[in-house]
This record gives C-alpha cells, sequence and structure tokens, in this order.
C-alpha cells in the first residue's frame, strides 16, 4: 500500500468529511481509468452519450455533479458498473 493510501485510510477514520471526498475522488478516478481502458477520448464518449466534450471533462475533474442515472450510463458506455455500497458512497466495477 502507498503512503498516500495509508495516510488517507488514516485521516478517513477521523474525518467524515475528508473520507467523503477521498472517495469521491476514487471515483472519478475509476471514470477515467475505465474510459482509459476502453481506448475512448473524452470526445469518443461524449458523442456515444450525447453530450458535449467540455460537460465529460467536467465530470471527470469534479467541478460538475453527475447524476446516478449518468454514471450509471457512462459506466455502461465504458464497460464498467456501478455498485452502491451505501447512501453515500458508489463503487466502480470492471465487467
Amino acid at each position: 500500500m502507498t503512503w498516500i493510501k495509508k495516510y488517507a485510510e488514516r485521516r478517513s477514520a477521523k474525518d467524515a468529511e475528508f473520507k467523503a471526498a477521498y472517495e469521491e475522488e476514487q471515483t472519478l478516478l475509476g471514470l477515467v481509468r475505465a474510459r482509459q481502458r476502453a481506448n475512448l477520448t473524452q470526445q469518443n464518449l461524449a458523442d456515444t452519450l450525447k453530450v458535449s466534450q467540455p460537460y465529460i471533462a467536467q465530470i471527470e475533474r469534479g467541478s460538475k455533479p453527475v447524476s446516478l442515472s449518468f454514471m450509471v450510463r457512462y459506466a455502461n458506455a465504458v464497460g464498467a458498473s456501478v455498485q452502491i455500497a451505501s447512501k453515500a458512497e458508489a463503487k466502480l466495477q470492471p465487467q
């Protein structure tokens, strides 16, 4: 385990706000990695989902809120699935 993951685990155990932000960041990174594994550019994905490329970029960097239904569409388009772990947490799982 990397030092940053160890730090995140320790800090998450003490700070619920940090934990939520860290988990959200990990979910966004999962989306980007899944898109890259599928060899899709942001533009390819945007065309598939019928949205603009800047919209995909905003979602991937976390500056645009994303609904669960859009996250599921995104995941399906890149060959992944969304697993709901609790009300506040969604994780991406490769199919």
